[in-house]
């Protein structure tokens, strides 16, 4: 058997197995932007969050707190 015959009925097979179609993808999660995770991290507005780190040390103090969540005894 020629060699592009073996390699193509084996790639057939493969696909039937696997339960594939020839060429198409899997269709996968969109990129999220790092201003998303800004703002689902913080739990503020965008515009708050880009207010915020004019001032570092409030910026670093907040999210000191949302990474480090103190727990309070009652």
């Amino acid at each position: 058997m020629h060699f592009v015959c073996l390699s193509t009925t084996l790639l057939k097979e493969e696909e039937i197995m696997r339960g594939t179609i020839p060429g198409a993808r899997r269709q996968r999660r969109p990129h999220m932007a790092q201003m998303d995770n800004i703002k689902t991290w913080t739990g503020l507005p965008l515009e708050e969050s880009i207010r915020m780190t004019e001032d570092r040390d409030k910026w670093r103090k907040y999210v000191n707190g949302v990474a480090n969540p103190q727990i309070k005894d009652r």
